[in-house]
């Protein structure tokens, strides 16, 4: 019986050391996998760290190349704009120098009358022909002036309205660039 007691108690004691040992065993393993997490984490907080920096060194890059294409826009814009300006402008000189060219005509051919009526009155016309030919020429010299003046009037306003259309695209183009920047 004393044999059987003491196997007994040695029993419990080498289970105990081995229980020590496996815990002993598994605190070491549990060690090294907490060091493990440890370096893994740093490695993630380090890769995370990378790519913020990249994300924004690549958003700063599309915003500096954002900005050379609106300068670009802009800049093409105005000179599209001086371009168009200036074809008006040619166009409007040429318009009126036709319409000058137009309005001589139209008074060397009054002059003509007007010195063919002179003459006529030189020779003893009467006075009904000088004061008729007066209101004459007044009226077609009023109507002449009253038609050039509807004509500028009417060039002005289309101006206006062009140059109205050029400054809101302007505007609508700056405004969406704005935008596009703001996002």
């Amino acid at each position: 019986m004393s044999k059987k007691g003491r196997n007994k108690g040695e029993k419990p004691e080498a289970l105990i050391v081995a229980l020590q040992a496996a815990n002993e065993d598994l605190r070491t393993k549990l060690t090294d996998i907490q060091i493990e997490l440890h370096q893994e984490k740093s490695k993630v907080s380090k890769l995370e760290r990378e790519k913020t920096q990249e994300v924004k060194r690549i958003r700063e890059l599309e915003q500096r190349k954002h900005t050379v294409l609106v300068t670009e826009l802009k800049a093409k814009l105005h000179e599209e704009k001086m371009k168009e300006l200036q074809a008006v402008r040619e166009n409007l000189i040429k318009q009126h120098e036709q319409e000058m060219a137009r309005t001589v005509k139209v008074r060397d051919g009054e002059i003509q009358r007007l010195k063919s009526a002179l003459c006529a009155l030189r020779d003893g016309s009467s006075d009904k022909v000088r004061t008729a030919l007066t209101m004459e020429a007044r009226e077609e010299a009023r109507k002449l002036f009253d038609a050039e003046r509807v004509k500028l009037l009417q060039e002005i306003a289309d101006l206006k309205t062009a140059k109205k259309q050029v400054d809101e695209a302007l505007s609508n183009m700056i405004q969406a660039d704005k935008i596009k920047a703001g996002t």
